[in-house]
């Protein structure tokens, strides 16, 4: 089965973390089963980005992961923490195809989402 790791920063606020949590929940809702939605943070709180591609080949036998950062610019986070997590993944588990994503900034049609929803 297909796998999508939303990547969010982290938050030392619960709050802030619980609302990655719910939308990663609407996600999987609206996905139908079609594939297994999960989420991992990069720092500040858990599950890392490490040990949410570990639990999903160990617990869902999934691997076949696509990892979304969460995240609107193409900071050192996108660039050079996400990715150097994942290799170091890759490492271990040398079978398992895992795809780094554009982040979500980059998605096509944002500007016309917030314009929709915003203006």
């Amino acid at each position: 089965m297909k796998t999508l790791i939303i990547v969010a920063h982290g938050s030392r606020l619960k709050e802030s973390n619980e609302e990655i949590i719910k939308f990663t929940q609407k996600i999987k809702e609206e996905a139908n089963n079609d594939f297994f939605v999960t989420y991992a943070f990069l720092e500040l709180a858990e599950p890392s980005i490490y040990d949410a591609l570990k639990k999903t080949v160990v617990e869902n036998n999934s691997f076949d992961i696509e990892v979304l950062p969460y995240f609107l610019a193409k900071g050192r986070h996108v660039k050079e923490d996400i990715p150097n997590d994942i290799e170091k993944f890759k490492k271990e588990f040398k079978n398992v195809n895992v795809k780094l994503l554009p982040h979500l900034g980059a998605t096509e049609g944002l500007c016309s989402l917030i314009l929709k929803n915003y203006c």
